[in-house]
């Protein structure tokens, strides 16, 4: 549940008014940013998904059900918004490229650094191989923090259903690791 503070900010944001959003794009901007770039979405593209992202939500705010915490809410839209620009992608026939980019170490010795940027990368290509139901449940699940329950939520499937997913998802990273070179 929103405390009452939060709850003013969703009016003022439903409103437009600039402050308001201002703050809520300060606070979500940095993990929709983090979602996209895990999801494959190419780092040119991401600030059109978020904005738009925030379009929706500000659009759909008289929408919002507030049985669900607005983090939740956001995130289902983001994750709609980036299936529209892959949706739209496809009909033009480019097909995204996945991010070469991954958040680095920083700070700490350089041969630390270096390793650390080669091991998420190898993370990253490795997650970028999974089908995306999976990626998307371990996206969410262990860069995100959402319960298995709210990502049942967002992706509208059986918490069963979630579990599976995340079950394949680490036996197929584990596998994609253990084969060496993934990128």
């Amino acid at each position: 549940m929103q405390s009452d503070e939060e709850w003013q900010y969703l009016r003022d944001f439903q409103k437009g008014e600039h402050r308001a959003v201002e703050i809520l794009v300060d606070e979500y901007y940095p993990a929709l940013l983090n979602f996209l770039l895990r999801m494959g979405c190419p780092p040119g593209d991401v600030d059109d998904i978020i904005q738009e992202t925030f379009i929706k939500a500000a659009r759909g705010l008289y929408r919002y059900q507030h049985r669900d915490r607005f983090r939740i809410w956001l995130f289902k839209i983001c994750h709609n918004s980036l299936r529209d620009y892959y949706k739209k992608a496809s009909r033009r026939r480019e097909i995204p490229q996945d991010p070469e980019t991954v958040p680095a170490a920083e700070a700490g010795h350089p041969e630390s650094i270096v390793i650390e940027k080669e091991q998420a990368l190898r993370v990253q290509a490795a997650l970028n191989r999974l089908p995306p139901k999976q990626r998307l449940a371990v996206v969410l699940r262990y860069y995100h923090g959402f319960s298995i329950k709210e990502i049942a939520q967002m992706v509208h499937c059986p918490v069963g259903t979630v579990k599976s997913r995340l079950n394949g998802a680490l036996s197929n990273l584990k596998s994609f690791l253990q084969e060496g070179e993934v990128l």
